[in-house]
């Protein structure tokens, strides 16, 4: 992950990322985290981005993508099947956030474990 750990998370901001890993099968947008922060969304993405050093919108991504790894891995869901639990848009989106993260195709990521 792209994510820079600072000493210390402000509280809205580590509300937000629970509510990522914990709503992680639903499309998550600013708005949705800002409500459940209690922050505007202009004033959220800048917080957010002041404190990890990355967007909400990758920051989502990549839980997802990391969350995507580990299903690939450990389960035999289909591609179409992770992509539409993950709630991306379709399964070609889903491919290339997972190949624009670790060089990869989700196929070829999952086959380099299944040959283990």
């Amino acid at each position: 992950l792209l994510v820079k750990k600072s000493n210390a998370l402000s509280k809205p901001v580590v509300l937000c990322m629970d509510y990522i890993y914990s709503h992680i099968n639903r499309r998550i947008t600013v708005e949705d985290l800002a409500e459940h922060a209690s922050l505007s969304p202009s004033y959220l993405s800048r917080l957010f981005k002041k404190e990890l050093s990355i967007s909400i919108s990758d920051y989502i991504c990549e839980t997802k993508i990391e969350k995507a790894q580990h299903l690939l891995k450990y389960s035999d869901y289909s591609m179409v099947d992770i992509a539409n639990y993950l709630a991306f848009s379709s399964q070609s989106h889903f491919q290339q956030e997972f190949k624009k993260n670790f060089k990869i195709t989700p196929l070829n990521f999952r086959n380099s474990f299944k040959n283990k």
